[in-house]
């Protein structure tokens, strides 16, 4: 696995390598100039201890571990009945009951923001232009120049990449905290996934009713709109994008007035190795 990302928006994130880096760092969105590039985020591995290595490493297992345990919570649960294992199932719905229960607490952000960069060579979050989301609700209401007032804003997120690393660590940004940030709705409804991504930030699911209904309210949505398509097209040695077809967030954005602004994670296709071929069967097969 590779382990160096940059994000870039005209926002960007990045899992750089091989380059001059300065030490881990949040750089205050307020400083913001119109047409400028800033760099909110920047991590240093040279300055990077081991431990925090290692709890960057568990982070990172924890998302890839939950993201298939989701996918099988349905056979656990089936499996736990059918053998009589009453205190799993038990369990299990009970874990089910909390993650859609109307909570607001996120008690693993902090550690997530802390360490999930430090297991990478180095991650870089740019944004282009200048125009950086408040980091709270008030913030934009509380700046009195238009010139620098924030705009609602769609961030159309590529590459998928085989596990949406890019995507894991704009979630975990705390510049981006105040965005929806959409997940598959099979996903997003395994209590499994869903309990562990609300303990984070604030996820949404990406079903066109859920989208429609945040853009109404006028809040910022990130979404990757190339989906599993996007995901199976992943290569190590080029950068493969989906969006033929996928329309339906641009009509929203034109419905709302909201400006779309696209978000490329470099490094993103480095990280996982795929079997490459067979694009037609495999691509309907999402």
């Amino acid at each position: 696995m590779t382990t160096s990302t940059e994000t870039r928006t005209s926002t960007a994130t990045a899992m750089r390598q091989n380059e001059p880096k300065t030490p881990k760092s949040v750089i205050d969105p307020s400083k913001k100039r119109k047409n400028e590039t800033i760099t909110v985020f920047s991590s240093d591995p040279k300055t990077t201890t081991p431990i925090e290595t290692f709890l960057g490493a568990l982070t990172v297992s924890s998302f890839l571990i939950i993201w298939f345990a989701s996918i099988l919570s349905p056979v656990i649960l089936g499996v736990a009945i059918y053998h009589e294992y009453y205190k799993l199932a038990t369990s299990l719905i009970a874990l089910s009951i909390v993650a859609y229960l109307p909570w607001e607490i996120k008690p693993l952000q902090n550690f997530y923001d802390e360490y999930h960069t430090s297991y990478y060579d180095g991650v870089d979050i740019v944004f282009e232009g200048g125009d950086i989301p408040p980091s709270n609700e008030t913030d934009s209401s509380n700046n009195n120049n238009n010139h620098d007032k924030h705009r609602q804003t769609f961030f159309a997120v590529h590459p998928h990449g085989a596990f949406c690393i890019g995507w894991s660590l704009l979630f975990t940004c705390p510049t981006l905290h105040r965005v929806r940030f959409c997940f598959s709705p099979t996903l997003f409804a395994s209590p499994f996934f869903r309990l562990f991504s609300r303990s984070l930030g604030k996820p949404v699911s990406a079903s066109r009713s859920s989208v429609n209904s945040y853009l109404a309210n006028g809040e910022d949505v990130a979404l990757p709109p190339g989906g599993f398509e996007e995901a199976t097209l992943t290569d190590a040695t080029i950068d493969r994008v989906f969006v033929r077809k996928r329309y339906g967030f641009v009509r929203l954005c034109l419905k709302y007035g909201v400006a779309i602004r696209p978000v490329f994670v470099f490094g993103e296709g480095r990280l996982f190795w795929n079997v490459q071929g067979g694009w037609k069967t495999r691509l309907k097969c999402n």
